[in-house]
C-alpha cells in the first residue's frame, strides 16, 4: 500500500464536513500517528496541511454556496464549520480576496444568466474541491504491481455530444509526471473559476493533445459555462462536439490506459477514425471514495 492509499481513509474523513471542524491532534489520534509525522506525509502527498486542506474545501464549498443557494452568509459560516461570521469573513476574503457578501454580490450578477447550471455547479464544487490536485496520482507500490481493475471489460458506447467551454492550461512533461502536471494545472484552474464564479459545467479533466514516448501534451482543467475568459497561463477553449466513443473505466489510474486501448480497439474492428485528442473526466472524486478500485473515470475519443 503506498502512503496516499493509506491517507484515503483521512482524506475522505476531512471532505466529509458537515459543520464539524477537527484539529491535527483529533487527526492523529484517529490514523494512529504522531501530529508531526501525520503533518509530515500529508504536506508530502497532498500538497497541504491537513488542517489547510480541511479550510481550504470548506472555503471553496462555501463560495460555491453563496452563488447557488439563498442562505445568509452567517448560514453558510456555520455549515463550514465556523463558529462566527467574522472568523469566517476573514478566512474567505483570505482565499479569494474579497468578503463573502462581496462575493456573492459581484459575482452572481453573472452567475444567474446560467441558472440551469446551478445544481451541477455546486454539486462538482462540492465534489472536486477535497483532491482536486490528486487526479492521475498513482497508487502502485513500485516494488509490488497494483493489479485491481487491469484486465478489465469495457462496455463502449458511441454517442453525440454537445460543445463545451473549457478553462484549461497546458503542459508538457514526461508519462510518469502526468499526475504532477494534472495537480499544476486542476488546482489553479479550479481556484480560479470558484473566485471568478464561473459555472462549472462538468467534472476535472485531462485532455492528452499529443502523447509520445518521450513528452505527453496535456490540457488540464473544467468544463464551464456562461461567458468564461482565461487570464495569464489559464486559457478557455473547448472540447469539441459530435460524435465521440466513450467508456467508464472503474478502478486506480494506473490501469487507465487499458481503457484508452480498448476503445482504439474498438474503432479498428468498427472502422471509425480517430477526430482528435482524446480526453478523461475523472468522475469520482480520491477524497470521496477511499478504495481505488471504485474510481470512476470516463474516457472519451472523439470521432472523425
Amino acid at each position: 500500500m503506498t502512503r496516499l492509499e493509506e491517507l484515503l481513509p483521512l482524506l475522505a474523513q476531512l471532505a466529509d464536513v458537515d459543520g464539524e471542524t477537527k484539529t491535527l491532534a483529533d487527526l492523529a489520534v484517529a490514523d494512529g500517528r504522531s501530529q508531526f509525522h501525520l503533518q509530515r506525509i500529508f504536506s508530502a502527498e497532498v500538497g497541504e496541511s491537513p488542517l489547510q486542506f480541511s479550510r481550504r474545501i470548506r472555503l471553496q464549498r462555501a463560495a460555491a454556496a453563496l452563488l447557488v443557494t439563498h442562505k445568509s452568509v452567517l448560514e453558510i459560516a456555520l455549515d463550514a464549520g465556523f463558529d462566527t461570521p467574522e472568523g469566517f469573513s476573514r478566512a474567505f476574503s483570505a482565499l479569494f480576496s474579497q468578503s463573502p457578501s462581496k462575493f456573492r454580490k459581484q459575482q452572481r450578477a453573472t452567475f444567474n444568466y446560467f441558472v440551469r447550471q446551478y445544481q451541477l455547479h455546486l454539486s462538482v464544487a462540492n465534489r472536486a474541491a477535497p483532491c482536486v490536485g490528486l487526479y492521475r496520482a498513482s497508487t502502485t507500490n513500485q516494488s509490488k504491481p497494483n493489479i485491481k481493475g487491469a484486465n478489465m471489460s469495457y462496455e463502449i458506447t458511441k454517442k453525440t455530444v454537445d460543445e463545451v467551454a473549457f478553462l484549461y492550461m497546458r503542459s508538457s512533461v514526461k508519462p510518469e509526471e502526468i499526475a504532477t502536471a494534472l495537480a499544476n494545472s486542476l488546482v489553479p484552474v479550479f481556484q480560479f473559476a470558484t473566485a471568478q464564479g464561473i459555472p462549472f459545467a462538468g467534472y476535472p479533466t485531462a485532455r492528452y493533445v499529443s502523447f509520445g514516448p518521450g513528452l505527453v501534451i496535456i490540457e488540464a482543467g473544467m468544463p464551464v459555462a456562461g461567458a468564461a475568459a482565461g487570464e495569464g497561463e489559464i486559457l478557455l477553449g473547448s472540447l469539441v462536439g459530435g460524435e465521440i466513443v466513450s467508456t467508464i473505466h472503474k478502478g486506480p489510474y494506473d490501469s487507465l490506459n487499458e481503457g484508452h486501448a480498448a476503445i482504439q480497439q474498438w474503432m479498428i474492428e468498427n472502422n471509425l477514425e480517430s477526430g482528435g485528442a482524446p480526453w478523461e473526466v475523472y468522475i469520482t472524486d480520491p477524497g470521496e471514495v477511499p478504495d481505488p478500485a471504485e474510481w470512476l473515470t470516463e474516457i472519451i475519443h472523439p470521432l472523425k
